[in-house]
């Protein structure tokens, strides 16, 4: 009468040891797809608080920074703002000198409008036109971006930059409103820097 109840046991214990294996899978299964779900999650918030806090646009129009850049109708006047360059700005980078920069001025006149510019002269620095030439501490800035030679218009201007403040110009800047006219601009106007140009081809490039 003893062996056949220890038969009995050996089944159930096998039966116990067949069911352990496959708990356990799923276990891992579930383990798995919940670790799945938060990296998702965790993905799509970054990325929506990167676009919403970190990364803008900015589609250039006009001409102010030809030929760096194109506000949709080369070196025309008129340039076409729904089918400029687009610029991506990065809201927290450090605006340092030669930075293409998008900002909002506060200045009478300009009806809130953004602007692109190029940073070039930051707080502290000092800053001369001299016949159609800037100087920037002493020393003749070279400029390659240019589209033109500088007029004469501004000739004598002579600022140190404040803090808290940049100066900026257009590359093209025989066609640019800037701080040749309306002073230096606040820091606090700065939308972003640019850190990626996509082109009237679809392209991107560095600016």
């Amino acid at each position: 009468m003893d062996e056949p109840r220890r038969d009995f046991d050996e089944l159930n214990t096998l039966d116990a040891e067949d069911l352990q294996p496959a708990a356990s899978r799923r276990r891992q299964i579930f383990t798995a797809v919940i670790c799945v779900l938060i990296v998702v999650l965790l993905a799509v918030t970054s990325a929506l608080l990167v676009k919403t806090y970190v990364i803008a646009t900015f589609t250039v129009d006009g001409i102010s920074m030809y030929p760096t850049l194109d506000g949709g109708g080369g070196s025309q006047l008129d340039g076409d703002a729904q089918n400029g360059e687009t610029l991506y700005l990065n809201r927290l980078a450090k605006i340092r000198r030669g930075d293409i920069v998008v900002f909002t001025p506060e200045w009478t006149g300009t009806s809130g409008k953004s602007l692109v510019k190029r940073v070039i002269a930051v707080a502290g620095d000092h800053l001369q036109i001299i016949d159609g030439k800037v100087y920037l501490n002493g020393d003749l800035l070279d400029e390659p971006y240019l589209n033109e030679k500088m007029s004469h218009d501004h000739d004598g201007l002579d600022v140190v930059v404040s803090q808290g403040h940049i100066f900026c110009m257009g590359d093209n800047r025989n066609h640019s409103s800037d701080c040749r006219s309306f002073g230096e601009a606040s820091l606090e106007w700065v939308v972003g820097r640019c850190f990626l140009i996509k082109g009237l081809n679809g392209k991107l490039r560095k600016p």
